[in-house]
């Protein structure tokens, strides 16, 4: 597996990762129709294209396997999306620990993220990480349209070297 930043040409292929994976998250699976799948797609490979330069991907050979990303470049992690064929192979630890590199070359302290309070996975995934607990609630999530019940997690990360 190789992790390198993402280019406008990935575009699409990332932007079908993220969408295929959110649809096979708790996030999709209970949605209950409430979002434009389309719509929502769409927004998955427009970000993609307006902002690479804020995400890292994960390949190996010719396969996409995952992508994550910083969207405001700071300590906050707005995004991390693995292909169901590929979860379960590392392929999230190994991006979560490239974005958490960056955070704290960049100087900041510590790393956030927020996700589905219902991902049962991802929270134990977070956690199991380091991550902990620092807020939830109800946010609205634009890009769903609808609020959500979300958890914040931060990470206290290491000065880099």
């Amino acid at each position: 597996m190789i992790l390198r930043q993402a280019e406008v040409a990935d575009a699409a292929r990332l932007g079908e990762i993220g969408f295929e994976a959110w649809k096979n998250s708790a996030f999709g699976m209970n949605d209950a129709g409430r979002t434009d799948a389309e719509k929502l797609r769409r927004e998955f490979v427009q970000f993609c294209t307006e902002k690479p330069e804020t995400i890292i991907l994960a390949v190996a050979g010719r396969e996409y396997l995952g992508w994550g990303a910083r969207e405001t470049s700071d300590q906050t992690i707005s995004d991390l999306w693995v292909a169901p064929a590929a979860q379960g192979r590392g392929v999230g630890a190994a991006l979560l620990a490239a974005l958490e590199e960056a955070i704290a070359i960049e100087g900041f302290g510590h790393a956030e993220l927020e996700t589905y309070a219902g991902n049962a996975g991802a929270v134990r995934f977070y956690s199991r990480l380091g991550y902990e607990p620092v807020w939830r609630g109800m946010k609205f999530t634009a890009s769903l349209n609808y609020d959500l019940d979300k958890i914040r997690f931060r990470k206290m990360l290491p000065a880099a070297a």
